[in-house]
C-alpha cells in the first residue's frame, strides 16, 4: 500500500454557529491526485486551506507524514506547499522571472540556484525562459498567467500542490491543453496534489480518487471508474449525469454525421 502523505482525522469548522465541516476523514497517499468535487459552499475550499493552515480545524487533526500540523509554524508550512488558485494570483509588477523566484528567495537560495530553477521550470511549463522571464503578467494571455502560475508553486520543490478551482477562467482549449500538461508533471514529479473543482467531468479526467462533498461531509471517496459504475447515493448519482448527458449528445451528434 503506498504510504500516507496527508491525513484528516475526525476534521471539524465551525463558523459561529454555522458547521462546515462535519467530521472529515480523508487519507492522500505520497503521488495521489486527489479531486475534492462538491457545489459551492460544500466545504471543499476550507478543506483544501486546512492543509496549508489557511484555514484551523475547530476540531481533529491535520497531519503531513504522520506529524500534526497544528505544531508546525504556518509560514515555514506554506513554503514548503505549491499553492496555485483561479487567476494565478500574480503580482503585476512583478515580472514573470521574480513572481516565479519569490519563495526560493524567502528560502535563502543563491542567485545563481534560483535562476537555474526559474529558467527549467518556465521551460517546463511551455513558456521558454529567454522570452518569457523579462514579461511582467499584464503582457501574458490567461493561459500564460496561469502557467506562470503552476511554476511559481513548483519553484520551491514541494511535495505537495494544492490548487483551488486552478483552471476554471481559461477557455476550454487552453484548459484542456493545461489540464494534461499539469497530469503529466505532477506524475513525472511524483507531487501530491489536491485540487478544487465543481466541475465533474474535470474531475474524472484528472483524478486518481474522487472525494465527492456535500453540507461539509465527505459522501463517496474513490477511483473515477469505481465513482460511475457505483455511486454511493442519489447525490453523487445526480452529479454524474452531467458528463454522461454530454457524453450522450456528442455520440448523438457523431450519429447524425
Amino acid at each position: 500500500m503506498s504510504q500516507t502523505h496527508i491525513c484528516f482525522e475526525d476534521v471539524t469548522r465551525r463558523w459561529g454557529q454555522t458547521q462546515v465541516l462535519r467530521g472529515i476523514n480523508l487519507n492522500i497517499a505520497r503521488g495521489e491526485l486527489v479531486v475534492l468535487l462538491g457545489s459551492s459552499g460544500c466545504g471543499k475550499t476550507t478543506t483544501l486551506k486546512m492543509i496549508n493552515r489557511l484555514i484551523e480545524p475547530s476540531s481533529g487533526r491535520v497531519l503531513i507524514d504522520g506529524e500534526d500540523i497544528a505544531g508546525k509554524d504556518p509560514i515555514a508550512l506554506r513554503r514548503q506547499i505549491g499553492y496555485v488558485i483561479q487567476e494565478a494570483g500574480l503580482f503585476p509588477h512583478m515580472t514573470v522571472a521574480r513572481n516565479v523566484a519569490m519563495v526560493p528567495q524567502l528560502l535563502g537560495w543563491d542567485a545563481g540556484r534560483i535562476q537555474k530553477r526559474v529558467d527549467a521550470l518556465l521551460d517546463m511549463v511551455g513558456l521558454p525562459s529567454g522570452q518569457f522571464r523579462g514579461r511582467l503578467p499584464g503582457e501574458l494571455s490567461g493561459g500564460q498567467r496561469q502557467r506562470v502560475g503552476f511554476a511559481r508553486a513548483l519553484a520551491a520543490e514541494p511535495g505537495i500542490m494544492l490548487m483551488d478551482e486552478p483552471f476554471g477562467a481559461l477557455d476550454p482549449l487552453t484548459r484542456d491543453h493545461l489540464q494534461d500538461e499539469f497530469k503529466a508533471i505532477q506524475k513525472d514529479l511524483g507531487l501530491t496534489a489536491v485540487m478544487v473543482t465543481h466541475d465533474m467531468t474535470e474531475a474524472l479526467l484528472l483524478g486518481d480518487r474522487i472525494a465527492v462533498m456535500d453540507k461539509g461531509q465527505i459522501l463517496q471517496c474513490d477511483a473515477p471508474a469505481a465513482i460511475l459504475a457505483n455511486p454511493a447515493n442519489d447525490f453523487v448519482a445526480q452529479l454524474l449525469q452531467t458528463p454522461r448527458r454530454h457524453a450522450e449528445r456528442l455520440g448523438a451528434l457523431g450519429g447524425q454525421a
